[in-house]
């Protein structure tokens, strides 16, 4: 198993809807990555698109064209690469990101658990039900998307089941960057995980402003490498050596107490996530 995960965050100035122009620039990002020596490259949230509310003309098969594309880079490259795209799925498609491998083949695909309803995304996604663990070289992760990062229980569940490291491509806009920033530091302190944020930068189609702020943060929730609003990469190492000796001394987790959370929730009438 690896002890250090060099990771490059795509910051991409996304061209609205047009998927053949921003794979087109992923070659030269891929490249850019395996040069800095990254071992995993990973592109913002519906990097072929923006974050599109018109999303069923794109929606397509996973495996499909957008996986392919990234698979085949992956190979050339010889990197594992996260892409996302829009999954196709009825009664709505679903915001789905996904891994390939060093060999081309796709690894795993996550669905956006929780569509951004201020946005008005879950009139246009159906949201997904399952938070699906991935090794890279060994090393177990998760993946979670852009609004899933205000909803602590996902990230929670993934650390139960293992995941060291925990990968978060977002559209996140400018008025709300502070959050961005706090709520990684913050998931990765509770969780003791290293937490990877990889934002756009520029402007979409629909006027939002994307600072960029990707940032890699280690599981102390400290800033190994963060991004101003500059297109390109960010590039850092996470060290999985003192993640597991930090665990191991500091076994926060095992002090939990599920059984009372959900007990808790019951009062309240919420059911919670216990895992």
């Amino acid at each position: 198993m690896s002890t250090i995960l060099r990771v490059a965050l795509v910051q991409q100035d996304t061209v609205w809807q047009d998927p053949g122009a921003n794979l087109a620039r992923a070659q030269g990002f891929v490249e850019q990555a395996a040069r800095a020596g990254a071992r995993v490259a990973v592109f913002p949230e519906l990097f072929t698109l923006g974050f599109t509310m018109a999303p069923e003309p794109f929606a397509e098969a996973l495996p499909g064209p957008t996986t392919d594309a990234l698979g085949a880079l992956s190979r050339e490259f010889g990197l594992y690469l996260i892409g996302s795209a829009v999954e196709t799925h009825a009664p709505h498609p679903r915001n789905a990101a996904f891994v390939t491998g060093p060999d081309g083949a796709l690894i795993a695909v996550y669905r956006k658990l929780h569509p951004f309803t201020y946005g008005d995304e879950h009139q246009h996604y159906t949201g997904g039900d399952d938070c699906p663990l991935f090794e890279l070289d060994g090393i177990p992760c998760g993946l979670q998307i852009c609004y899933d990062l205000r909803f602590p229980e996902p990230f929670r569940a993934l650390a139960a089941k293992g995941a060291e490291v925990i990968f978060v491509p977002a559209n996140w806009p400018a008025r709300r960057i502070s959050a961005w920033s706090t709520l990684l530091a913050a998931r990765a302190i509770e969780n003791q995980v290293a937490l990877c944020g990889v934002n756009r930068v520029g402007r979409d189609g629909a006027g939002l402003d994307y600072p960029g702020a990707s940032a890699l943060h280690d599981c102390f929730g400290e800033v190994i490498a963060q991004g101003d609003a500059t297109e390109g990469l960010v590039v850092g190492d996470l060290d999985l050596t003192q993640l597991r000796a930090w665990r191991q001394r500091f076994p926060a987790l095992q002090d939990r107490r599920p059984e009372v959370y959900a007990a808790l929730e019951r009062k309240a009438g919420t059911p919670m996530n216990t895992d």
